[in-house]
C-alpha cells in the first residue's frame, strides 16, 4: 500500500514510473525461511524484467531490500542489472532485522552484501535503530537516511478529534496485522478471555489478517493448524459473541472497524518487525495503541500516546485494557494524543515528500537530473 501510494505521488509529480511486481503466486511459503520455489520465481521475474531495465536505462532504481538470503539474491540481480544499465540506485529497508541477518552470514556472503549495498546512493531506513545496523558500509552516516513511515491510506475517515468512551457501551478492541504467532495475536485472544470470563467485561475484539507461518513460530507447524486452534479456543471459552475474525479488511470496511475501535492491540515480538504501519493507522483514528516496547515501535508510540506491555503477557494486556475502561477521562487523553502525534509526524504526504526529496538528491548529486 505504501509503495502504491508512492508511485501515485511520483506520477503526479511528472515522473515516469515502471513497476516490477514481485508478488508471489504461492501462499504457503514460510516467512523468513529459504524457499527454492520462491528463489526460482524471483529468477523468472528478473529475466522478465530485463526489457524494463533497457527501456528506462539511465534512470533511477528504487528497490525495497530484503532481510533473507533468497531476498538478497533477488536484490543482487536487480542492483547489478541497474548498475549495468547506468541507473542511480535508491534502496529502502523496511523492518529492523538486518543486523541479525548480516551477523549470521559467512564472510564471503557478508562481502557480497556490503558490495551490493555500497552501490546504493542512499539507503532509507525507518529509524536510528536500523541505521546503526548498516555501520559496515562505507560512509554509512551519510549514505543511510532515516525516514519515518507514513500512513498509505488515500481516503481516511478521520478528523483532528480523539475518541470519548461511554462506559455504558461495549469497549471495542482491534488487532490488525498478519496472524503470525510472534505478532502476538494469541496473547490478545487470551487477554480477551481474561476480560470476559474473569472480569465479566463488555468487550469485543476484531481480528483482521490472514494466517501466516513464520520461521519464528513454535506453537503450530502451518497456518491451517494455527487457524483451527484459534477458532477452537474461541469455542471452548465461549467467546463467539466477543470475537469477529476477518481474513482481511480493506478500504471502507477497515476504516469503519478503526472508527469503532477504542484500542488497537499489537503485542509483537516478530523477528522481522520494524515500524508497523497498522500502528500509525490506529493512531490516526484515535484507537489507543497497546503495544510492546520493541524495535522501532517506541519511536512511534510515546508514553503519552499509548501503553506498553511485555511480549507473551496476556495478563498485562488485560490489565491495561481494564485501566482504560475504568478511566474514561484518561482514555480520552490518550486518544487525542494519538491523533495529534499522527497528524504531526506520520501523514502520507509528509512521507512521500521525504522520499521525493531523496530521489531528487540522488539524481542531482550524480549529475543525472
Amino acid at each position: 500500500m505504501m509503495f502504491d501510494a508512492l508511485v501515485d505521488f511520483l506520477v503526479a509529480n511528472n515522473f515516469t514510473v515502471g513497476v516490477i511486481d514481485l508478488t508471489s503466486e504461492y501462499t504457503n511459503i514460510k516467512i523468513g525461511k529459504f524457499s527454492l520455489i520462491r528463489t526460482l520465481e524471483y529468477l523468472k521475474i528478473i529475466i522478465g524484467s530485463i526489457n524494463k531495465f533497457i527501456k528506462y536505462r539511465g534512470g533511477l532504481l528504487y528497490i525495497n531490500t530484503a532481510q533473507t538470503k533468497a531476498g538478497f539474491l533477488r536484490d543482487l540481480f536487480f542492483v547489478n542489472l541497474a548498475w549495468l544499465f547506468r541507473y542511480r540506485i535508491l534502496m529502502q529497508q523496511f523492518g529492523s532485522n538486518f543486523g541479525n541477518f548480516y551477523s549470521e552470514l559467512s564472510p564471503w556472503f557478508k562481502y557480497l552484501v556490503r558490495t551490493n549495498f555500497n552501490k546504493g546512493h542512499f539507503i532509507i531506513v525507518e529509524g536510528e535503530f536500523t541505521k546503526c545496523q548498516f555501520s559496515m558500509l562505507y560512509n554509512y552516516q551519510n549514505k543511510v537516511v532515516s525516514v519515518s513511515n507514513g500512513l498509505p491510506e488515500r481516503n481516511l475517515l478521520i478528523t483532528n478529534k480523539g475518541k470519548i468512551y461511554n462506559p455504558n457501551h461495549t469497549f471495542n478492541l482491534i488487532y490488525l496485522s498478519y496472524m503470525i504467532e510472534s505478532k502476538g495475536y494469541w496473547d490478545v485472544l487470551k487477554a480477551l478471555n481474561i476480560l470476559v470470563n474473569t472480569y465479566n467485561m463488555n468487550v469485543h475484539c476484531v481480528f483482521a489478517g490472514s494466517f501466516k507461518n513464520s520461521v519464528d513460530a513454535v506453537l503450530h507447524i502451518n497456518e491451517l493448524e494455527a487457524e483451527e486452534a484459534f477458532k477452537l479456543y474461541i469455542l471452548k471459552n465461549n467467546l463467539q459473541n466477543h470475537v469477529t475474525y476477518y481474513a482481511g479488511l480493506m478500504g471502507n470496511a477497515k476504516a469503519q472497524a478503526f472508527l469503532k475501535a477504542n484500542i488497537f492491540l499489537l503485542p509483537t515480538y516478530f523477528k522481522f518487525e520494524g515500524q508497523p504501519v497498522s500502528v500509525l493507522e490506529a493512531m490516526a483514528y484515535g484507537a489507543v495503541p497497546v503495544v510492546t516496547n520493541y524495535r522501532m515501535i517506541p519511536n512511534m508510540v510515546t508514553p503519552e500516546v499509548g501503553l506498553f506491555v511485555d511480549p507473551r503477557s496476556p495478563d498485562q494486556i488485560a490489565e491495561k485494557v481494564l485501566f482504560l475502561i475504568k478511566n474514561p477521562k484518561t482514555y480520552a487523553t490518550y486518544s487525542q494524543a494519538s491523533v495529534d502525534r499522527f497528524l504531526e509526524k506520520y501523514t502520507l504526504d509528509s512521507y512521500s515528500k521525504n522520499i521525493l526529496n531523496l530521489i531528487k538528491m540522488t539524481l542531482k548529486e550524480q549529475n543525472f537530473e
